[in-house]
């Protein structure tokens, strides 16, 4: 049996994976879905919050668990699980990017979406007036996050979202072969995902190969299809 731990997106929080940590578990496997911190029910101040930050409660995490973990990070939670790699990698039996932002080294999320510069992500986006936090314009997040889920699911999801710190975004990662690149890497691509599109998210495998999984879904396949979801990490885990 596996150990998962499971890194939510932009503005969300660990109930992100509410309906897939219930059908892990009911299989015999620890997961585990931690709010990242100015997130969810966290209660950093989120302005404050530095990818370090969201490195540091993660890693403290893992160092509490015996038996190496499938680390999964979904949309931005793929920048924090790259980085969280380069510090734990002994930690780690493999990374898994469920439609999410997988950077290079030396480069941040806003790179990797920069490639997509008339991607609907970027146009919703709206800055807090410090520039410290940011949420996305209400009327394009169905459209966006939940194009495929059910109204309720997409309410109860609408209405737990918070601010995002801005700087997990502007944060380049640093990813040495040796580190990050010892950890086996898997991606989830979602092929009808508004948010990443399709087309951003098989670039940025081109350039950082990784075993590609196909799902026919949007941007919140843990909503959407969650058991088709576990399916893929159980069998990730067991490869």
């Amino acid at each position: 049996m596996a150990t998962f731990m499971l890194v939510h997106g932009a503005c969300t929080g660990g109930w992100s994976w509410e309906k897939v940590v219930p059908l892990l578990e009911a299989n015999g496997h620890k997961a585990c879905a931690p709010d990242l911190p100015g997130l969810g029910k966290d209660s950093t101040p989120p302005a404050n919050v530095t990818l370090a930050d969201n490195v540091e409660k993660l890693s403290r995490l893992l160092d509490k668990i015996d038996e190496p973990v499938v680390l999964v990070g979904h949309s931005l939670g793929g920048i924090t699980i790259c980085q969280l790699a380069e510090a734990r990698r002994r930690k780690l039996k493999a990374l898994v990017y469920l439609c999410a932002l997988l950077p290079t080294s030396g480069k941040c999320g806003k790179d990797m979406t920069g490639l997509e510069p008339d991607a609907m992500f970027r146009l919703s986006r709206q800055v807090s007036p410090d520039g410290l936090t940011y949420s996305f314009a209400r009327d394009k997040l169905p459209t966006l996050f939940y194009a495929d889920v059910s109204p309720e699911d997409r309410y109860r999801a609408m209405e737990r979202l918070r601010p995002q710190p801005l700087v997990i975004s502007t944060t380049p990662v640093t990813l040495t072969e040796d580190r990050f690149g010892s950890v086996p890497r898997w991606y989830i691509e979602c092929t009808h995902d508004n948010a990443i599109r399709i087309n951003l998210q098989r670039t940025m495998v081109k350039l950082t190969p990784c075993k590609v999984l196909t799902m026919e879904c949007g941007h919140s396949p843990f909503f959407s299809n969650a058991e088709e979801l576990a399916e893929h990490l159980e069998a990730i885990a067991l490869s």
